[in-house]
């Protein structure tokens, strides 16, 4: 069966397309002001990467904070079920998926069935999260694809008291007058969203079966930091981990 799974995010927007399994295409492009224009370009360049007409997929899952935009679908599905969906279908041996998305973090505990036993999200701020790291490095000078070359070269981590987006922003700032390094101040950056991730995570389980999703799990300073902080048994996941929420809207069309 041919599926279609369409995550539309505060900050990207995600296509997936299924056979069965497989994966045919995928399509990522920055969430703007026209979801619905924006979004069938996307569907439409990922049926044609897929060698795929619209009428061969038999059906549509949406999810995502603008899903309510969609058109066409078969469904909605929330977020979290559909993460969960993905990180059960593809890592059955994990009981825990930390996604760390654009604008959240979201801890989700599940059962072997890949349902979902209890989440937490921290949707009231941004700490954290891609948007966070984002506008702390921007300040810093060095862009989000530069993180990992940033960090790598740290001879000494600024620490990063605050986890509010205002004051970690102005204590950045202060850093950067001071005169410290950029290396160190996004070493110390790292350090910071990791400690957030993790603790979030530790209310829930001890990590001893996980992974990680979402577009932060892309940066490996950070990726490296939580699993350090977390402990516990770290599974990859397959894929692209920005596309988790679109895999398992995907998934679950295929199995309803």
């Amino acid at each position: 069966m041919k599926t279609m799974g369409v995550d539309v995010g505060n900050l990207l927007s995600k296509v997936v397309v299924l056979d069965d399994d497989v994966v045919l295409a995928s399509g990522i492009m920055e969430t703007t002001g026209n979801v619905a224009e924006e979004i069938g370009a996307l569907v439409e360049t990922t049926l044609a990467d897929a060698g795929v007409s619209r009428e061969q997929i038999e059906r549509t899952a949406g999810t995502g904070s603008g899903s309510e935009l969609l058109s066409g679908m078969t469904f909605l599905e929330d977020v979290v079920t559909c993460v969960a969906a993905a990180g059960a279908y593809y890592l059955p041996e994990i009981n825990m998926v930390v996604d760390c998305g654009g604008q959240s973090i979201t801890s989700i505990l599940i059962d072997a069935d890949g349902d979902v036993i209890n989440f937490m999200r921290n949707d009231k701020c941004a700490s954290g999260s891609g948007r966070f790291l984002e506008v702390m490095s921007n300040a810093v000078g060095i862009g989000l694809d530069r993180i990992d070359e940033a960090a790598s070269g740290a001879q000494s981590p600024v620490p990063i008291s605050s986890q509010c987006g205002v004051f970690a922003e102005s204590e950045v700032i202060t850093h950067v007058n001071a005169g410290e390094q950029p290396a160190d101040i996004v070493a110390g950056l790292c350090d910071a969203v990791s400690s957030i991730v993790a603790a979030q995570a530790r209310r829930f389980s001890d990590g001893d079966r996980y992974t990680l999703t979402g577009g932060v799990a892309r940066i490996a300073a950070v990726n490296d930091r939580i699993k350090g902080k977390l402990g516990g048994d770290y599974y990859e996941f397959p894929h692209d981990p920005r596309l988790a929420a679109a895999l398992g809207a995907a998934l679950l069309a295929s199995m309803d």
